[in-house]
């Protein structure tokens, strides 16, 4: 690690209303695991956008080992030996693992594909980083974890020398996320260069070598991993101290608004039964691949259970939709917030009011300045960052965007509300805010169903939590009697059940 292989420097981009980078200066060492963090909107994956030639900077001069170089597409960085592994995949899911990895980099015999070659150098490839499969396997039939490693295969096989992973772990498991890490310094033993962008502190610590923290588009810190801490790097994150976040122990009244009985859906979840009480915060913890998201989405009408009974407010209801779900007084927000929550090109208007376009009708049209209204006052209740309501939502950060999606279901006046992930993606300091929005909500009697793979998210905060393991219900427990996310696991992993 004697030279830079590569180097940022005064990169500078502006977008409308927005100042995303402000001469921000960042440079890699040949041969480390460079961490870059900063909280959501900090300028990371634009950043990354720039090197990656996806945005064009505005000023400033990248240079690759030495050489100062234009990069104006990802084919011209994939040229200069950069791959990105994103944190959005953005893999065929209807062709092989084989095609995906050598998609734009086909191997040709007389012109046409040698499928033969193709499929021989992705094993090869592929084994090159434990990945053990099938290189004809349709990619929507993998895993997480091997798709995230598939993405990896494909980056490799352009001979990329710098790779950038963008929040990798995300979708992982406990033990796929070891088994990331535990890659990441191998190919750093084989000559690589990683450029490591993660919200999960604890994994930059005990990974990279050094680490470079952003704040508000401008670079704030770059410091040895070895000579800072967790507590250090939340408060250059934040620009200043942050207090710990710690339980907030309520009292619940009994007073149901949602029962479910031995609800059942093939291979996904089997005989499920609890109840969740007005203002309630119920979590459904467990491991990755647990039912947990297709239990939630067959209560609120995505998807439909096979056997079982759904009660609202003490009656029997059939839910076949979504819609239905929302006539229900039911919310949802999604573990994919990109692909699922957000209307990506639209405003963040346009996001928050559009379950509600009925009721905002007069005389047969849309009443625009009712409809700005309440977004102006959701952005100022639940403090949005955004530079207007106009603002295509895709420009905020992640936070911001979640913030929009449950201003939606709040505008609405949903009473009922799933969240799937809600802090996936997001830092230290919105998660807090995220938190604080839910117990305020509940306060005024709205009820919050969470999923989360954060055992200790869980803990922190719900009142009860359902363990789930294999589709199966393994107990609920009231979140003050859990000491330790271990504990969650040896009920998920345990033959007998536990309840409250």
């Amino acid at each position: 690690m004697d030279k830079y292989i590569l180097q940022m420097k005064g990169i500078t981009k502006t977008f409308p209303g927005v100042k995303a980078l402000d001469n921000v200066t960042v440079e890699i060492l040949s041969g480390e695991i460079h961490g870059l963090i900063g909280e959501n909107g900090a300028g990371k994956s634009t950043l990354m956008k720039v090197l990656m030639g996806i945005y064009k900077a505005d000023e400033g001069e990248i240079l690759v080992e030495g050489q100062s170089v234009k990069i104006g597409n990802p084919t011209e960085a994939i040229k200069l030996g950069i791959g990105m592994v994103p944190q959005e995949l953005n893999l065929n899911p209807f062709v092989t693992a084989a095609e995906n990895i050598f998609l734009g980099n086909e191997i040709k015999t007389g012109g046409r594909i040698n499928w033969k070659k193709t499929n021989e150098e992705a094993v090869k490839v592929m084994k090159s980083i434990g990945l053990d499969i099938n290189p004809t396997t349709i990619v929507s039939r993998l895993s997480s974890a091997q798709q995230q490693l598939v993405q990896l295969s494909r980056v490799l096989a352009t001979g990329a020398k710098i790779l950038v992973f963008d929040e990798p772990t995300a979708s992982l498991t406990t033990a796929e996320v070891k088994t990331l890490l535990a890659l990441m310094k191998k190919l750093k033993e084989e000559g690589k260069t990683i450029v490591f962008i993660t919200h999960h502190l604890d994994e930059l610590l005990s990974t990279t070598d050094r680490i470079t923290v952003m704040r508000d588009g401008k670079m704030v810190s770059v410091d040895d991993t070895s000579s800072i801490d967790e507590a250090t790097l939340i408060e250059k994150m934040a620009g200043k101290k942050m207090a710990k976040q710690t339980r907030v122990n309520r009292e619940v009244k009994k007073d149901e608004v949602l029962r479910v009985e031995h609800f059942t859906r093939t291979k996904e979840f089997e005989d499920i039964n609890f109840s969740v009480n007005r203002g309630e915060i119920f979590g459904i913890g467990g491991l990755v691949g647990a039912g947990r998201s297709e239990l939630i989405s067959a209560i609120f009408g995505r998807t439909r259970p096979e056997n079982g009974k759904l009660y609202l407010y003490g009656k029997e209801t059939v839910i076949t939709s979504p819609s239905d779900g929302v006539k229900q007084g039911m919310g949802y927000l999604p573990e994919e917030r990109r692909a699922h929550g957000i209307f990506p090109i639209l405003s963040v208007q346009e996001n928050m009011v559009i379950p509600m376009y009925k009721k905002i009708m007069k005389t047969g049209k849309i009443d625009y300045s009712n409809a700005k209204k309440i977004t102006n006052d959701y952005i100022e209740r639940i403090q949005i960052k955004t530079p207007s309501v106009d603002t295509p939502i895709k420009s905020l950060s992640g936070g911001n965007q979640q913030k929009v999606i449950l201003a939606r279901w709040l505008a609405e006046g949903a009473k009922i509300i799933f969240m799937d992930e809600p802090t996936r993606g997001i830092d230290v300091n919105a998660k807090a805010e995220i938190y604080d929005l839910i117990r305020q909500m509940t306060a005024a009697g709205v009820t919050v169903i969470v999923v989360s793979s954060e055992h200790e998210e869980l803990m922190l905060l719900c009142d009860r939590i359902m363990i789930m393991h294999e589709g199966k219900q393994k107990g609920i427990l009231d979140a003050k009697s859990i000491n330790t996310s271990q504990d969650i696991l040896e009920i998920a992993l345990g033959d007998g059940g536990k309840n409250e």
